[in-house]
């Protein structure tokens, strides 16, 4: 993901449909919430700007509340892999599932436990095979078998068995 970290920020809050937060980008930690004070930006507490924060911390950037969000749970995410019906299963009763589905597509639920932000790991069942990943848990059933099809079983026709 990249980030553009200097970007220019409207002069004035009216202009902008979300509120601002200070963020070290490094961590995804967010250092404080924005305020508009004397034509800046400043951290709500401290009234410092963004050219000061990042004297201190040189990862410091100034964003919307939700891009904050998506940066933290970017850094949680990890891609789709296959795994072990016994770790399918365990997964599946360690904890109550979360958003549990089963369509002639391939099945799939989310643990009903957060890793970090929005994101949690996802579990998916296609053709007697297993897999794992985590994203936010947003993410829909159609979502999570196509995500997995394409991954793992792109290269297979329809018809391959006539």
């Amino acid at each position: 993901m990249s980030l553009n970290t200097s970007r220019q920020l409207p002069h004035s809050p009216a202009v902008l449909a979300a509120p601002l937060a200070f963020i070290r980008t490094e961590s995804g930690q967010i250092f404080a919430n924005a305020s508009f004070l004397d034509g800046e930006w400043v951290s709500r507490y401290g009234s410092q700007t963004l050219e000061v924060l990042r004297r201190m911390y040189p990862d410091m950037a100034l964003m919307s509340i939700p891009e904050c969000y998506t940066l933290q749970n970017e850094r949680f995410r990890q891609p789709w892999k296959e795994v072990t019906e016994a770790r399918y299963i365990d997964q599946l009763e360690v904890l109550p599932p979360m958003d549990w589905n089963a369509s002639q597509s391939g099945a799939s639920f989310k643990s009903s436990e957060m890793y970090g932000g929005d994101v949690t790991s996802i579990f998916a069942s296609k053709d007697g095979r297993f897999f794992e990943c985590r994203d936010v848990c947003t993410l829909t059933h159609q979502n999570i078998i196509a995500a997995v099809t394409a991954q793992f079983f792109a290269g297979e026709s329809v018809n391959s068995g006539h």
